[in-house]
C-alpha cells in the first residue's frame, strides 16, 4: 500500500513538472512573438519615415499649384483669339492652341521660350509687315506687350497704367481699377465689358469706346 502511494506520488511530480516545462515554452513562444512583432512594426515606422523624408528632401511631395493665365493670340496663327494657359507654360505652347503658326509667319523677332503671362498680346505678324519698322531689340515690347492697335487705340486687355490713362476719364485710380479687374476676372471679351470695372459708367464709356479694342 505504501508503495502504491509512493508511485502516484511520483506520478503526479512528473506530471506537474511536464506542465511546467509545457508553460515554460508557450512562455517563450508568447515573448518572441510580442518581440518581434514590435520590432517588425517599429522597422515600418522607420522605413515610412524614411522614404516620406526622402520624398520631401527631393521635392517629390510638392505639387505645382501654378494659376491659370489667358493669353490673346493673334495675327499670323490659324485660329487667334483668348486661350487658358497654365503658368510656366510657353509662348510656343500658346501659338499651338492656337492652331499653330501660318506660311506667311515671321517668327524671327518673336522669343517662343518665353514664358507667358496673364493678359498678355502674343501679335504674330507675317512676313514683310514690319519691314522698315525701327528695331524695337525686345519681342516682349515689340509684340506681347503692345498697349495700342492700328487706328491709335489703346488695347485695354494689355495697355499698362500709364497707356490707360490716355483715355478720357481714366486716372491713375480707374487705370488700376482696370488692371485689377482683368487679371482677376481674365482679359475683356467685348470692350463693352469695361462698364463691368467698378467707376465706369454708361457716360465714361461712350467717351472712350471708340478709343478702345481688345
Amino acid at each position: 500500500m505504501d508503495m502504491e502511494k509512493l508511485r502516484q506520488g511520483l506520478r503526479r511530480l512528473t506530471e506537474n513538472r511536464n506542465s511546467i516545462k509545457l508553460l515554460a515554452v508557450i512562455m517563450i513562444i508568447i515573448t518572441a512573438f510580442l518581440f518581434y512583432g514590435m520590432k517588425e512594426k517599429n522597422d515600418t515606422i522607420t522605413v515610412s519615415e524614411g522614404v516620406t523624408a526622402a520624398k520631401e528632401e527631393t521635392g517629390e511631395e510638392k505639387t505645382s499649384t501654378g494659376g491659370v493665365l489667358y493669353v490673346d493670340v493673334g495675327g499670323a496663327v490659324a485660329r487667334p483669339g483668348v486661350y487658358k494657359m497654365n503658368a510656366g507654360d510657353r509662348v510656343f505652347e500658346a501659338v499651338e492652341k492656337a492652331g499653330g503658326l501660318t506660311k506667311k509667319a515671321d517668327t524671327s523677332a518673336l522669343n517662343q521660350a518665353e514664358e507667358v503671362k496673364d493678359g498678355q498680346k502674343i501679335q504674330i505678324p507675317e512676313k514683310g509687315e514690319n519691314a522698315g519698322a525701327p528695331d524695337a531689340g525686345d519681342a516682349e515690347s515689340s509684340l506681347s506687350s503692345a498697349a495700342s492697335a492700328p487706328g491709335g487705340k489703346i488695347n485695354i486687355n494689355t495697355a499698362d497704367s500709364t497707356a490707360l490713362q490716355q483715355l478720357s476719364g481714366v486716372g491713375p485710380a480707374t487705370a488700376q481699377k482696370i488692371i485689377d479687374y482683368r487679371t482677376q476676372n481674365g482679359p475683356f471679351k467685348r470692350i463693352d465689358d469695361l462698364k463691368n470695372v467698378s467707376g465706369i459708367g454708361e457716360k465714361t464709356f461712350e467717351k472712350m469706346k471708340e478709343n478702345i479694342t481688345i
